[in-house]
């Protein structure tokens, strides 16, 4: 996203946000959306990071982790996928990877 390359950007809870994207946040050059989780293993977040202009797509995006969170869907994940701007071969590398070590 900082260059320019993907439209929205995903964190989770393991994995905050990096301080790179503060400014951009302060400025209101990038938005940023929290999704708080209560799962049986304990609270869980996502952070997406995206343009206002791209606010549907982010909106789209939420929808889907809301449904994927507590299951592997791989239908779900091309969403993901595709909405955080991955190559279809990106995509199914990691469907194929995730598949295999199950």
């Amino acid at each position: 996203m900082l260059n320019h390359q993907k439209e929205i950007a995903l964190f989770y809870t393991d994995a905050e946000v990096p301080e790179d994207f503060f400014p951009y946040l302060e400025n209101k050059t990038f938005e940023l959306k929290t999704i708080n989780l209560k799962t049986s293993l304990g609270d869980f977040s996502y952070y997406l990071i995206y343009r206002p202009e791209h606010i549907e797509k982010a909106e789209e995006l939420s929808s889907v982790l809301l449904k994927s969170y507590d299951k592997f869907d791989p239908d779900l994940e091309r969403k993901i996928g595709k909405l955080l701007g991955y190559s279809d071969d990106d995509i199914e590398f990691y469907i194929n990877h995730w598949l295999k070590s199950t």
